[in-house]
């Protein structure tokens, strides 16, 4: 039986985290890593449709923000889950990201085992509310 891989978006300026997390999670998903928001949505517009995508928020070009809206003002991208992996830990940015509809909301540096688990639990509820509608 041949179960595909679930597809993780990353979109992480720093080339070293960005290496990490596609090389921690490449062994249980199948992982596509842009640069920024610009490449993200760039990517997306081609018809990639990711299970979910861990977001970096201060990026040049197109900030995690910025992508953030764009996706969820989309009807195709509206509904991916999203977890931000981020530098910045104020209140207001987490808030914001809330208000956009993030799954969730990790600081650098980030336990790479609550960060699997997040995204397992996500990933689940994402299936479980596509097989509801």
């Amino acid at each position: 039986m041949n179960i595909s891989k679930k597809k993780i978006l990353i979109i992480e300026d720093h080339d070293s985290i960005r290496f990490l997390l596609g090389t921690m999670l490449s062994k249980s998903y199948e992982v596509v890593t842009k640069k920024d928001g610009m490449e993200g949505m760039a990517w997306l517009v081609h018809g990639n449709l990711p299970d979910l995508i861990l977001l970096d928020m201060s990026m040049p070009r197109l900030s995690g923000t910025d992508f953030l809206k764009n996706i969820r003002q989309s009807g195709f991208f509206r509904d991916i889950p999203v977890i931000v992996v981020s530098g910045n830990d104020g209140e207001e940015d987490i808030k914001n990201c809330l208000r956009w509809g993030i799954y969730d909301y990790l600081t650098k540096p980030f336990n790479p085992i609550k960060l699997r688990e997040k995204i397992e639990t996500a990933l689940l509820q994402y299936n479980a509310r596509a097989v509801l509608n």
